[in-house]
């Protein structure tokens, strides 16, 4: 038996706001945000068949299925595939940087990059990197490991079974991230205006914070460290962490799961969070003094003067 290639190019015009749909099962997928209004799809498919006759024959049955309507393009594996089929295929897929993009995969990773517009993932099996992310993103995870990094705002909604989230931007619109039994990692700021909670049955939460934040927390079994000049109260199962004099309340709450509080240690030191009204200058002058305090160029009791000085921020 022999591998043979097929490919399959599909293109549609769907506007730089339009709707893109995949649905797809063991094929890795990898997706690029193009300018314009053109999504293009392009399934590579590696064939296992005893001759060129065979293998058009297979390629025929497992082509992906192709919808396209009014400012959208949906692209699905058949419903049916033959159990002989010997095909594995992986997507390379162009997309409009502001499109509105569903996808669902089954063992299948995906690679994202520079998409801007509201994104839902569901991946089981499967794990999920988006790179230069940005606006509205949901994901919903089974055994899948989610990481996302940004470049600007994000907000930021991730429901995991199982797999762990690491997820890193300059300012969080809002956060939300549910998990059983999955670590959560997040780096950055968190705006006032916008709700940031977590919740785990057993994982760990450990968040490199930019500025300042009041983090609530509920749990029996749950320790907190915290590496930044902080306030701590109340006792048992409900305590509240205060760092950099308050700001955005930050809600964590578990089983067993335990808390890190630390200094930011992957956001480049020129990308502070963006500015919000007259918050911004107090909000780059305390990430100032906390970087110092990391650095050990002044102690924690200088830092807390310093950073009472600055003010609280609100953003």
């Amino acid at each position: 038996m022999s591998t043979y290639l097929r490919t399959q190019p599909i293109e549609a015009e769907i506007g730089p706001t339009g709707q893109l749909s995949i649905r797809i099962t063991s094929s890795d997928t990898r997706i690029r945000a193009i300018e314009g209004g053109v999504a293009r799809v392009r399934a590579s498919f590696s064939i296992g068949a005893g001759s060129d006759a065979e293998a058009d024959r297979i390629f025929d049955q497992c082509q992906l299925r192709v919808s396209r309507g009014p400012g959208s393009l949906a692209v699905a594996e058949p419903e049916k595939r033959s159990r002989d089929t010997r095909a594995e295929a992986e997507l390379e897929v162009e997309a409009p940087i502001g499109c509105s993009l569903r996808f669902e995969g089954v063992s299948a990773d995906v690679s994202v990059s520079g998409l801007h517009g509201e994104q839902r993932y569901r991946t089981v099996s499967g794990d999920l990197l988006l790179n230069d992310a940005g606006g509205d993103l949901r994901i919903n995870g089974v055994s899948a490991d989610v990481t996302v990094r940004a470049r600007g705002q994000l907000s930021l909604a991730n429901t995991a079974v199982s797999g762990d989230l690491s997820a890193i931007a300059p300012r969080f619109v809002a956060l939300q991230a549910t998990s059983v039994s999955g670590d959560v990692e997040v780096e950055g700021a968190f705006a006032a205006s916008g709700e940031h909670r977590v919740e785990t049955v057993s994982g760990d939460l450990a968040v490199g914070l930019v500025g300042a934040a009041t983090f609530e927390v509920r749990g029996m079994s749950t320790d907190i460290s915290c590496r930044l000049p902080n306030e701590q109260q109340g006792g048992a199962d409900r305590r509240r962490v205060i760092v950099g004099g308050g700001g955005p309340t930050f809600s964590f709450s578990s089983m067993s799961g335990d808390l890190s509080i630390r200094p930011p240690q992957r956001l480049a030191a020129n990308e502070p969070p963006p500015p919000q009204a007259a918050t911004a200058d107090a909000a780059v002058d305390q990430l100032a003094i906390l970087r110092a305090l990391e650095r050990g160029e002044i102690d924690v009791e200088e830092a807390t003067r310093r950073l009472a000085d600055a003010g609280p921020t609100h953003g």
